[in-house]
């Protein structure tokens, strides 16, 4: 019979209830069985009359489900508070895995998992932040007071929705370096059953080939349809020279040209500013009135460029203008705040040998990486000085996700965020309880 299903266990499981279901919908008529067909399922089925009584009565009051389930069985020897209390008693530094929980609760591995399952306990990663004083979250509220268009457009609108738009940073330009390695040494990867992962090995981890990069970028154009005009990638530069090797060896003759890694300095990143970074940017950056914020960190080498160092390369109607971001505030650029990482996961997709290698694979990336990426980082920028303000200029919050790709996708993505009046009053009432009392 096309309809039987094999009966394993004293309980009905749902298949063999459907089973007895589809075989009872054949002899309902105007809405109620036949005569004789509770009976001839029964037989059929090897049930008792009762059995698909009772089960054509659920279906028809719309659930099969048993409802055992959560009612039979041993008793749980803790409950769900019960869990959450042991475990928050344990010092975080000792709940890194779930045999350490096991050690320090006394709870099974196997209870701990359980309950990780059911979501009595959460798994969540941390990492290191900068260490911000007083004076750098001061620095942090005032920077990112800065950006909110205090005046409004619309004073109605504004009385009715008490907020602020964010600046569109257009005539911004973030600078920063980052090192590039040629490998990662963990990865992930999924396999199907009787796959292995292919080997990997390299003779020293700690010399793996790597290049540091100078990137420029800034907030990408679109026009009304959508599309691109300008992609906001100013450039990508390896901080690198090209010199004859020296000695033979397996890999090269002597003589043969490579890429050796430059220490980078003051007098090294103003040579780069001002004959590769200006140049492009005069170049590529689309602006009315040729006014250019450069935004960089507070680094020893980034000392040797300055407003006043740039003045001989204002020319041509150009004015370039320094900024530096708040010290210990890598969230308050773009390239270490998300988009050195979308680089980074593209330039892992290539396994690199050399140093060679490394610096085809980042500049690829770097140039097929979507201008929707940048701009994406550009609104998680106003969104994480939103964040700052809120948390009084710390840095103890999670990233915030837009869901951008679905507002995209909608059509109804914005420009840029809003701030709400409460939050600007907050960030000025502090700065004025430092001010006045010393302290935030």
């Amino acid at each position: 019979m096309t309809d039987q299903v094999a009966r394993t266990t004293r309980e009905l499981s749902e298949d063999m209830k459907m089973a007895v279901v589809r075989h009872l919908v054949n002899f309902v008529d105007s809405g109620k069985l036949r005569h004789g067909a509770i009976n001839d399922a029964a037989r059929r089925f090897e049930l008792h009359r009762e059995t698909v009584s009772k089960v054509w009565r659920d279906f028809n009051h719309g659930d099969i489900r048993s409802m055992k389930a959560g009612r039979v069985g041993r008793k749980a020897k803790f409950s769900k508070e019960e869990i959450i209390e042991i475990v928050q008693e344990v010092p975080e530094e000792q709940r890194s895995t779930m045999r350490d929980i096991s050690e320090a609760t006394g709870l099974s591995v196997g209870m701990i998992h359980r309950n990780l399952k059911t979501g009595a306990i959460e798994r969540q990663s941390t990492r290191l932040k900068p260490l911000l004083s007083d004076e750098h979250k001061l620095e942090r509220i005032t920077f990112c007071k800065s950006y909110v268009r205090r005046e409004a457009p619309d004073t109605i609108a504004l009385l009715a929705g008490q907020e602020f738009e964010f600046f569109d940073m257009w005539d911004a330009v973030h600078l920063d370096e980052k090192w590039f390695n040629a490998d990662i040494d963990r990865r992930k990867v999924y396999l199907v059953p009787g796959e292995e992962p292919k080997r990997r090995a390299c003779k020293f981890k700690r010399f793996l080939p790597k290049v540091m990069f100078l990137a420029v970028v800034a907030h990408p154009r679109f026009n009304i349809e959508g599309e691109c005009e300008f992609d906001g990638k100013i450039g990508l530069w390896p901080i690198v020279k090209y010199a004859p090797a020296i000695r033979n060896s397996r890999n090269r003759a002597a003589g043969t040209i490579e890429a050796k890694s430059i220490n980078i300095d003051a007098v090294v990143y103003l040579d780069f500013v001002v004959n590769k970074v200006i140049p492009a940017i005069k170049r590529k950056f689309p602006s009315s009135n040729k006014r250019v914020v450069l935004q960089h960190d507070n680094a020893t080498p980034h000392s040797s460029v300055t407003t006043a160092s740039l003045s001989r390369v204002s020319t041509d109607g150009w004015k370039f203008v320094v900024k530096c971001q708040p010290a210990q505030s890598p969230d308050l650029n773009v390239l270490d705040l998300g988009f050195f990482a979308s680089i980074q996961s593209l330039q892992y997709k290539v396994v690199s040998q050399t140093v060679e290698d490394v610096i085809q694979v980042t500049l690829l990336a770097f140039q097929v990486l979507c201008p929707q990426k940048l701009s994406d980082v550009f609104l998680t920028l106003q969104a994480v000085m939103r964040l700052v303000l809120e948390h009084n200029g710390d840095n103890h919050f999670k990233l915030p996700h837009l869901n951008k790709d679905a507002l995209r996708r909608d059509g109804c993505i914005p420009t840029n965020l809003m701030c709400s009046l409460a939050l600007l009053e907050q960030a000025d009432s502090t700065l004025q309880q430092f001010a006045t009392q010393g302290s935030p």
